[in-house]
């Protein structure tokens, strides 16, 4: 079935004339973190991806509502179950003059699942078999089987566009610190744990950009960062401790933005171990945290209790599935009928230096678990150190962790996680069959609707203590105009100085 992806409006949205101004003026940024890289194959860890995001174009992208919409691709269609045609906007260049074209396309993709490359994102663009060139302004893109969601991963995450000329003069090694894209802004000097400087690129398809120069820092202490906006030192901040966001909305010099995160919230319930191969035991273990108030205490409110592993803010998602609610005394009843009157023991594992912050809320969990029976020995590890335990399936039983839908699909997200490694190991013959059903459906409205029962079964089923999702803060000078997306890409292009 064909599918153009509202590309009336979309066209409308994205090809916009250039700014009548020139760029001027330059804000400074403090961020938690710094990408690893800008080569867009090579990136840990989503800070890399949601950021590098500035500098390239993917064929597809994010309007500011979340929308997929045409980027370096004008249109797409699908001409078989397994091949994807895409057609290019013409006279886009790359920031050194390269041309961007059909062979930038193949060079990539090519390049993104060659073994060779060893790409950390091979997993999202592993259904891509081949790439053919159609002519100078057209490829094909088959995948190994159906892929409803191949306009998806090709876009600001996982499909940003590289030139083959620039890659291959100057190497792997150097693409890492001297990127080449066809983004809103070059990369144009980076010192390593100190700052790096952005320029506008004044050519760019969408028009220039409004502010000239960007520099950012790495601030990785909350109080530092802070500190740097109350004293002016930079304009922009993310991420703000929940705790500080009212003493920050009382600056008048200041404005606090927030928004929610497609970041699902999560403890992991490995399902083969006795005694959670039992339905009962897992939704004891539901009823038996008060969630609320965890995003009440911790989160002061600003988050969104979840019923299932699903956001809100994900197609299809079904407001009326309501949350198990807090009842201890249904826990307790539920794991006495399990046959564990009095409780068992486990391991829960947890972590600090994440994207986002899991050891205050896994300590809170814990509490509660203790509280209905469950003595729980809590671990507190690294991420640097959780993360290879988690790929080679070493994890307590129980764990908690977060996923942010870069789709913003459910089935992308409920397939990640039921993948049966990685940790995570629930499998339902009736649930796969239901997500296959509904990815053979380019039809949006046909898929949201189908994905109401998916979630009754995943919130009856209980293969997770479900969460939340917590909002994501930006505090900015008043001096700045910005509006943040609500997929947690850091996209400054719209970035703009008041007055």
């Amino acid at each position: 079935m064909t599918r153009r992806v509202a590309l009336g409006l979309a066209i409308v949205a994205l090809a916009v004339a250039p700014a009548a101004a020139a760029p001027s003026g330059e804000v400074k940024i403090g961020l938690a973190a710094e990408p690893n890289t800008f080569d867009p194959h090579l990136t840990v860890g989503r800070n890399s991806q949601i950021f590098i995001v500035n500098v390239y174009d993917g064929l597809t992208a994010r309007d500011a509502q979340g929308n997929l919409v045409p980027a370096l691709a004008e249109s797409w269609k699908r001409l078989t179950p397994t091949t994807w045609q895409f057609a290019l906007r013409k006279g886009v260049k790359f920031h050194n003059g390269d041309d961007f074209n059909a062979e930038s396309v193949k060079f990539t993709l090519d390049r993104a699942t060659n073994p060779e490359t060893k790409a950390t994102i091979s997993s999202e663009l592993g259904t891509i078999a081949s790439t053919e060139i159609v002519d100078s302004f057209t490829v094909n893109v088959i995948t190994r089987t159906p892929d409803f969601l191949l306009p998806v991963r090709l876009g600001e995450l996982f499909g940003l566009m590289l030139s083959p000329k620039h890659t291959n003069a100057v190497g792997k090694e150097a693409i890492a610190t001297r990127p080449n894209g066809t983004g809103p802004f070059k990369l144009v000097t980076w010192s390593k744990n100190d700052q790096m400087v952005l320029e506008s690129n004044e050519s760019y398809w969408r028009g220039a950009p409004k502010v000239k120069k960007i520099t950012v820092r790495p601030i990785l202490e909350d109080a530092a960062r802070i500190a740097a906006l109350q004293a002016g030192e930079v304009d922009l901040i993310t991420p703000i401790p929940y705790a500080r966001i009212g003493e920050l909305k009382r600056n008048d010099k200041l404005v606090i933005k927030t928004i929610a995160a497609p970041r699902v919230f999560h403890v992991t319930i490995d399902v083969r171990k006795p005694p959670f191969d039992n339905v009962k035991v897992r939704q004891a273990l539901n009823y038996g945290v008060d969630v609320n108030a965890i995003v009440k205490s911790l989160y002061f409110g600003y988050g969104t209790r979840l019923a299932t592993v699903v956001d809100k803010g994900a197609l299809g998602y079904d407001p009326s599935v309501p949350p198990y609610p807090f009842d201890p005394n249904k826990a307790k009843a539920l794991l006495a009928e399990a046959g564990f009157p009095n409780g068992f023991e486990t391991e829960f594992d947890s972590f600090t230096g994440s994207i986002a912050d899991h050891a205050k809320p896994a300590e809170a969990i814990v509490g509660y678990l203790q509280k209905v029976g469950v003595k729980v020995k809590q671990n507190v590890f690294e991420f640097a150190a959780f993360g290879p335990r988690r790929v080679q399936n070493r994890t307590a039983p129980l764990f908690i962790y977060s996923i942010g839908n870069a789709y913003l699909e459910p089935s992308w997200v409920i397939r990640w996680l039921t993948q049966g490694g990685l940790g995570m190991h629930y499998k339902n013959a009736r649930l796969d069959e239901m997500l296959t059903r509904i990815e053979a459906t380019d039809d949006r409205i046909k898929r949201a609707q189908q994905y109401s029962d998916v979630q009754k079964l995943i919130k009856d089923e209980a293969p997770f203590i479900f969460l939340f999702q917590a909002d994501a803060v930006f505090g900015m000078s008043n001096r700045i105009d910005y509006t943040p997306r609500p997929d947690e890409t850091q996209w400054l292009y719209p970035l703009a100085l008041r007055g």
